[in-house]
């Protein structure tokens, strides 16, 4: 698993050529919700790698998830909050919170870090439609709603270190970072490969 992941990055590294998109729906067999989904698929130097990615925050209530605010619309809206010890696991069945990998080959595929975010929020070119959900303290309170989004990643599938993505309204920049196990920030889930 490790050698292709490094095989994608080298890859990613020489450029993509271009990336498409199919959508779905998945509905979550444990609480009856139906996301929809985008497929993207990114033609890297003839080979085309696909990730299929929820087009909504996950909103799957269990220990360690959260309301902004502690209110059910906000969940409605943005979908839950999720402590790091929640979110590694959040995802139903044969999905998986989102890796740094996943995370570069959408950023390098539309346009590298300092324009990547306006093609990936919400009415971007990707589908993915990132939502400015803000994000929770582990003393209750709760900042940013409608401002930033921050989603919660990992380096790998074994899910080891909290990595944040964040992305900014008015901004075509996203930022990457590792952070502290204590923040409540939204989980997106990937289709295992």
């Amino acid at each position: 698993m490790k050698a292709i992941l490094v095989s994608i990055l080298s890859v990613i590294s020489l450029g993509i050529v271009s990336a498409q998109e199919l959508t779905g729906v998945f509905y979550d067999p444990r609480d009856g919700q139906e996301y929809e989904t985008v497929i993207l698929e990114f033609e890297i130097n003839e080979a085309t790698i696909s990730r299929e990615w929820f087009t909504s925050n996950l909103n799957f209530e269990k220990e360690g998830s959260f309301c902004y605010k502690n209110y059910q619309e906000y969940c409605n809206a943005y979908g839950r909050l999720y402590a790091w010890s929640a979110a590694m696991d959040a995802c139903p069945a044969g999905w998986h919170l989102s890796t740094q990998d996943e995370w570069d080959m959408l950023t390098t595929a539309y346009g590298g870090v300092k324009f990547a975010a306006a093609e990936i929020k919400e009415g971007g070119e990707s589908g993915l439609n990132i939502m400015m959900a803000g994000f929770g303290e582990q003393d209750g309170s709760f900042i940013d709603i409608g401002v930033n989004g921050y989603y919660w990643n990992t380096p790998d599938l074994k899910g080891k270190v909290p990595g944040l993505i964040t992305f900014h309204t008015g901004e075509e920049y996203l930022s990457s970072d590792q952070i502290n196990q204590t923040h409540r920030n939204s989980v997106r889930c990937v289709r295992d490969f």
